[in-house]
């Protein structure tokens, strides 16, 4: 390669860098939900109209941040850490307030019965962030997927990892009261912006009132049922006007993963918070 094409190499990924680095998302839900311009009824927070979700993988990504993580011998207790570039991890005043929360830790188990938890490790002094792990999820090879907001920079970061306790996994599930009765989907192509409805109800058909969860009327999380480690999608809701209705729907839109079967969990509070599961079949 000559000197001047050596130039203009250098000069092509200088430029390419530059505009990228301008693309990057600078709101703390940009990376998780495109064109983020939410609408606030009451104190309750809903997507905007041209907002959706997209499902991604952090480790292909490549954010500036690893996630370790480990847990007690018991698998009751675990710890995680966050640690930038420099080595050094995020403390708690390095980390911005998003939905209500610092950092959002979604907990899934591989294979079994693919139970899941959506948690809030505490700061504490060291750097750590420490939580008390469901008994459903106590002693099972889990994924852990983390979404936090540098405070600096406004940043999404999302990281992602494995773990797994001693002892022997329960395969522990615990029976919702609620019920999804259905999830209708606008479409299910690959690659397509789909929006997901979907209806519930309360106990034996009796109507459900949704209250608020972290600044929004439910939280829905998608993973892959086929590829462990594959990626994740964190949803909220778009008002629709169903929200509060006697046997309510949660709307979410949704750019769709490759093809394959994903579960959705849907976690929503009724004066008692619940996690509810369905199934997503994406075609090709």
């Amino acid at each position: 390669m000559t000197p001047r094409q050596q130039i203009f190499l250098i000069s092509a990924l200088a430029v390419v860098g530059f505009f990228g680095l301008r693309a990057l998302p600078d709101t703390q839900c940009a990376f998780l939900h495109a064109d983020h311009q939410p609408v606030v009824v009451d104190g309750v927070e809903f997507c905007g109209v041209n907002e959706e979700a997209n499902f991604y993988s952090p480790k292909a990504l490549q954010f500036p941040v690893e996630l370790k993580i480990g847990l007690s011998e018991d698998g009751s207790k675990g710890e995680l850490r966050l640690i930038k570039e420099d080595g050094l991890p995020y403390y708690a005043h390095e980390v911005a307030v998003s939905h209500t929360q610092k950092v959002h830790l979604h907990l899934r188990q591989i294979g079994g019965v693919r139970a899941y938890a959506h948690l809030h490790p505490v700061a504490a002094d060291d750097g750590s962030w420490r939580f008390d792990v469901p008994v459903g999820l106590r002693g099972a090879a889990l994924e852990a997927y983390v979404d936090f907001a540098d405070a600096r920079t406004s940043r999404v970061m999302l990281a992602q990892a494995q773990t797994k306790a001693s002892i022997a996994s329960s395969d522990f599930a615990a029976k919702p009261r609620n019920v999804i009765v259905a999830m209708d989907a606008s479409t299910l192509k690959a690659g397509s912006s789909a929006t997901l409805r979907v209806k519930l109800s309360g106990p034996e058909g009796k109507p459900l009132k949704l209250l608020p969860i972290m600044g929004s009327l439910g939280h829905a999380v998608v993973f892959s049922a086929d590829r462990p480690l594959s990626g994740y999608a964190h949803m909220h809701p778009t008002l629709e006007g169903g929200e509060y209705a006697p046997n309510p729907t949660l709307s979410f839109r949704l750019r769709l993963p490759a093809p394959g079967t994903y579960d959705l969990w849907l976690n929503l509070n009724d004066g008692h918070e619940e996690l509810l599961r369905t199934t997503l079949v994406v075609t090709p």
